[in-house]
């Protein structure tokens, strides 16, 4: 194998069963250090491709110190602690790390943690590899597009965010030191759209008038080599640099990546990343930009043809995320992160909220992927009987057991070619994770009954509203499997925290059910979307969506949507005016009021499929218990067969 692991444990004992462990497994160790100190000195001297890493050291600064350097160093490390409480993990887990120890270990675990370990770091180093390689062919496929300099540039633009991700990034070239300098900006408005800012727009947004903006550019210093300031440092850069400083407060940003370039002229070509998040930026973004350099001066020269015409207001990509609608940050960091791993076929493991759109993440990945054309098999753990699930994921032969009357494909083998999401995945039973490890591990399943294992290619990608580092601390949840998914972490958003979607959401599905129901869409009122945005969406999206829906149906189609019962209330819904005017009597209203609710039931017996029980019954639909519903159906003479 020859490849090298330092170790750092400050308990001799330790360090030294540690050793054997891995040259056991075909590992060198050169050296081990007790202390961070000792340790980046062995670390500088080695190039280790792996560092075993315990929390607590010797001297002040601990094992979590270290890992922050070695992520700048791309070395993949794991932590060992004598601890695995929820907060260890998530101080962990915050560094990025490739697997995690807890003592007394045996040795079996320290084999697992380094096949894991090395696992995800050559499917990280040959993602990465493939990502470069996709962007590279990218931005050549644009340079030969027989489209406008405006298109490339935005075409460019999108393309760069997924690597080097930004809100305002402004690039072109300095002619003799010529100020201003007009390069061009683009802020960024949402998933795939930005507005191009030139000089009249800046002028406008700053509220600044050209002299000024020239004074302001002559005192700013430009840069010459490549450089990168985040959180204390670009505030620190932003009191030397009054541009940065003008750009920082206009647009509230927080970290900045520069890097300039020298063309064939001998010209300075520019490009000035800058984020909202104060510690957006690394030296490996500037390695990436450094082997793009040609790439990027192409992109100098298109703003160039640009600044001959005025520059258009803004410009969206093609929407490529099917269902997901808005435009909050923290949905478009997920979005970010969504496009970088959809091409590849690295394991993914969405968290969130129930009701946060889970699904339709895993969907968008396995649209935007490779696997498009293949299989895309949903199967949601928690609902099925522990006594299901391995027949239900690997299938059985004929006469496997009583009642295997003929072979059944498993959903792995279903998804073959494809990608399988395990939805609920916090809730498989502990012998079902070991068994679903060997098949992430060995890529090949084996049907119950059967005699020989089955490899596929199959992606998996796997979600939970629970916390899984809560469930590992609990003994809930197998560690190795934890990181074995969690290569690729996504963690969705609960509605409340992007409460700026909320309208935009309420349309996409209000337009949506009225085209369903084949009624004509008039807006939604004033007094809903107060209520909308003022309720605290413990179902988050999925309680919108059905709240919407709800609305649309007991909307005559001519006028605004209107909330049908009070927000938070499981009750019927609420009686509109207009929906009693003919009403001449207290009998007429009772019979308008149960024709309205026996209508209701029924939609969404409908939707259920008939089931009042259950994930996804008719009784979860409408927040009552099942008991309740029947005894509904029953006064108002609704039977099951009428759905």
């Amino acid at each position: 194998m020859n490849k090298r692991i330092v170790i750092v444990e400050d308990e001799f004992i330790v360090a030294e069963d540690l050793t054997m462990i891995a040259e056991k497994a075909g590992y060198t160790v050169p050296g081990t250090a007790a202390s961070v100190e000792e340790a980046i000195l062995l670390i500088n001297q080695y190039k280790p491709d792996l560092v075993l890493l315990d929390i607590n050291l010797e001297g002040k600064l601990t094992g979590i110190d270290l890992a922050h350097k070695l992520r700048e160093e791309n070395i993949a490390f794991i932590y060992i602690s004598a601890y695995s409480t929820q907060s260890i993990l998530e101080a962990a887990n915050a560094t990025q790390p490739y697997g995690f120890l807890v003592k007394p270990f045996r040795e079996k675990d320290v084999f697992v943690a380094l096949d894991i370990a090395r696992y995800r770091c050559e499917n990280s180093l040959e993602s990465a590899l493939l990502r470069e390689q996709s962007l590279t062919r990218t931005l050549e496929t644009i340079h030969y597009e027989a489209i406008t300099a405006e298109e490339k540039l935005f075409k460019i633009v999108n393309v760069l965010q997924t690597h080097i991700p930004f809100d305002y990034l402004t690039t072109g070239k300095i002619t003799n030191g010529e100020i201003p300098y007009e390069g061009i900006g683009f802020v960024r408005q949402g998933a795939e759209q930005y507005q191009a800012i030139g000089i009249p727009e800046l002028l406008k947004l700053t509220g600044i008038n050209m002299a000024g903006l020239k004074k302001i550019q002559e005192s700013a210093i430009i840069g010459k080599k490549p450089a990168l300031y985040n959180g204390e440092d670009f505030i620190k850069v932003r009191k030397e640099n009054p541009f940065k400083n003008l750009l920082a407060h206009t647009f509230k940003l927080h970290a900045n990546l520069f890097i300039p370039f020298t063309d064939l002229n001998n010209e300075t070509c520019i490009f000035s990343f800058y984020s909202r998040k104060k510690d957006a930026y690394n030296a490996a973004h500037i390695r990436l930009l450094g082997r793009l350099h040609n790439y990027l001066i192409n992109t100098c020269e298109y703003v160039s043809l640009l600044q001959k015409n005025t520059p258009p207001t803004t410009q969206a990509g093609i929407h490529s995320f099917e269902g997901i609608v808005g435009n909050h940050p923290a949905l478009v960091s997920i979005l970010d992160l969504l496009k970088q791993v959809a091409p590849f076929d690295t394991s993914v493991l969405i968290q969130g909220e129930t009701g946060t759109g889970k699904e339709r993440i895993a969907s968008c990945i396995h649209q935007l992927s490779g696997k498009s054309a293949k299989p895309f098999v949903k199967i949601n753990c928690a609902v099925l009987s522990p006594a299901l699930i391995e027949s239900e994921l690997f299938g059985y032969e004929k006469g496997a057991f009583t009642g295997a009357f003929e072979k059944r494909t498993g959903k792995f083998e279903q998804a073959n070619g494809g990608t399988i999401f395990l939805d609920e995945i916090g809730e498989l039973p502990l012998d079902m994770q070991t068994k679903l490890l060997r098949v992430l591990q060995e890529k090949e399943i084996e049907r119950i009954g059967g005699k020989e294992p089955i490899k596929l290619d199959v992606r998996v990608i796997a979600a939970t509203n629970r916390v899984l580092e809560k469930e590992v601390a609990g003994a809930r949840f197998r560690m190795d499997l934890f990181y074995r998914l969690n290569v690729f972490p996504l963690t969705l958003p609960p509605l409340r925290e992007r409460k700026s979607d909320i309208p935009q959401l309420a349309v996409y599905f209000a337009e949506r059910f009225c085209k369903k129901m084949k009624k004509g869409y008039n807006g939604i009122s004033d007094e809903m979307l107060i209520a909308l945005m003022e309720h605290n969406w413990p179902g988050n999206i999925r309680e919108l969506e059905n709240l919407i829906e709800q609305s649309v149906l007991l909307n005559n189609g001519f006028s605004e949507l209107e909330l049908q019962k009070p927000l938070g209330s499981s009750g019927s819904p609420i009686q509109k005016r207009n929906s009693i005017d003919d009403a001449q009597s207290l009998s007429d209203i009772k019979r308008i009021q149960t024709n309205t609710e026996k209508e209701y039931i029924k939609s969404i017996l409908k939707k259920s499929g008939g089931r009042i029980r259950g994930e996804g019954g008719a009784a979860q639909l409408l927040g009552i218990p099942p008991t309740t519903l029947e005894s509904k159906m029953a006064r108002l003479g609704i039977k099951k067969e009428e759905d």
